[in-house]
């Protein structure tokens, strides 16, 4: 494996990002996929499919608390030529995600019903079909949470110990099994049932299951940077668990605050209509595709970070920081002025409805404007993460999120009368806020001096 402590820098930078855009490419090209298929069932399954992932969405912030968390102790670790010590870090941060994943599973299963008639409370007259396909959904994909919980922490892991590329590998035959399943069951080819929403929930929770299983294997086989072991402790060590959720909280805060302000401003949206629904997930599951590039480099600038302040080399964690977001800007400025120019036709993928089609192309043209904004946005939180410095990162969540996403959203689109336009540019708004907020911290410098006690603690 590649010493990223050493070397040219850009070099390092890229090594470590095209693995993972690329792993994003195929996530979020199944996502795509997915949804362009329930969009055959109707509007109304597009939209319980989109408003259901709000709801993993959040739960994720809860998983954020022991991965990021995970990543940062692991790099350091391995920055600091500490193996074992990161092997301790990755047996407890499965053991506690796969143990929190069994808990969310079992409420999110329980309270679907409850929970998609929640999000529906500001439409005058809710769809019942997409509480019915939104309860569906969300309590076949709750079943997989334990193992989605896990397979996220092996990527976390292995990106610690600075292997981008398993993940990829891992990812792509999961993808794989997802698309085809979605094909089979949701239209019912051959000896399959035609489920519809159902099908394309247990194609997802079957897929991420597999990636799960992959990921643990792979950890403990001869080819994984810092190999587990059956013989090793796997007992819940309260000291080690608090060190990784130290970090990892403030983390998860920040997930949840931006997933619970998405979450409002869908509510928002779910009061304009069946259509603002529809074009509001179409438009959210275009843009992910627009940030492959900044969670790809960000996630290089965490492992970067890290492992380079874990070998005592600040100065060459701050240039890895810098040349990552340059990267991640061109990447992210090109792929935005692909979605202003084709907005209208990559709203077409998802559905044949002219109102959708018109409304989400519209909100895309809007949305692309802020992508080198985000660049930086994303690129900089994954390199504070990796310092440690993840409860700044919380509050420039807490202040541009809540203020523009949810203040800002229902100024424009319900005072003012904008509408589902509002919204997205009340997104853009955010990203400027957070960008700027995010340069400023990170030239002061001061998450350099981030201590983490375990460097010089012994086991």
């Amino acid at each position: 494996m590649t010493d990223i402590t050493k070397g040219n820098l850009r070099r390092s930078v890229l090594l470590l990002a095209l693995p993972v855009v690329a792993r994003m490419f195929l996530q979020m090209l199944v996502g795509i996929v997915d949804l362009a298929m329930v969009g055959r069932v109707g509007p109304a399954a597009i939209s319980a499919v989109g408003m259901s992932n709000q709801v993993f969405i959040l739960s994720a912030a809860i998983l954020n608390a022991f991965t990021v968390g995970t990543t940062a102790l692991v790099a350091r670790m391995v920055g600091a030529r500490q193996a074992d010590q990161a092997k301790v870090y990755a047996r407890q941060s499965l053991v506690v995600t796969f143990s929190v994943g069994l808990v969310i599973g079992i409420v999110l299963f329980v309270g679907a019903e409850p929970i998609m008639r929640f999000m529906m409370i500001a439409a005058d007259d809710p769809d019942p079909d997409i509480i019915r396909y939104g309860t569906s959904y969300l309590r076949i994909v709750a079943a997989a949470e334990p193992l989605t919980f896990v397979m996220v922490n092996c990527y976390a892991i292995l990106q610690g110990a600075g292997n981008m590329k398993a993940p990829l590998y891992i990812m792509g035959v999961a993808n794989i099994f997802n698309v085809v399943f979605d094909y089979l069951l949701i239209f019912g080819i051959g000896i399959f049932p035609e489920m519809g929403v159902a099908g394309a929930a247990l194609a997802t929770s079957g897929s991420k299951n597999i990636a799960a299983v992959l990921g643990i294997v792979y950890l403990f086989s001869r080819y994984s940077p810092i190999r587990l072991s059956l013989k090793e402790s796997f007992l819940p060590q309260k000291e080690r668990i608090l060190e990784i959720m130290n970090i990892g909280l403030p983390s998860a805060g920040e997930q949840l605050v931006r997933s619970s302000s998405t979450f409002i401003s869908s509510m928002l949206v779910a009061s304009m209509g069946p259509i603002a629904i529809a074009a509001n997930q179409i438009i959210a599951k275009s843009m992910s595709m627009s940030f492959m590039p900044g969670i790809g480099f960000g996630h290089a600038a965490t492992t970067l970070i890290g492992q380079n302040l874990g070998a005592k080399q600040p100065e060459r964690a701050e240039q890895s920081g810098y040349t990552a977001c340059k990267i991640a800007s061109i990447f992210m400025l090109v792929v935005g002025l692909g979605f202003y120019f084709f907005s209208h036709e990559i709203a077409g993928i998802y559905t044949s409805d002219v109102a959708v089609r018109a409304a989400a192309g519209e909100n895309l043209k809007i949305m692309a404007i802020s992508q080198p904004f985000l660049a930086y946005v994303m690129v900089l939180a994954g390199a504070l993460r990796g310092a440690g410095d993840t409860k700044f990162v919380m509050l420039v969540t807490l202040i541009g999120t809540w203020v523009s996403r949810v203040v800002v959203a229902w100024f424009l689109s319900i005072f003012l009368g904008l509408g589902l336009r509002g919204v997205w540019i009340a997104m853009v708004v955010d990203n400027l806020i957070r960008a700027t907020m995010m340069v400023a911290r990170y030239r002061a410098g001061k998450w350099k001096t981030i201590k983490v006690r375990s460097i010089a603690e012994p086991a």
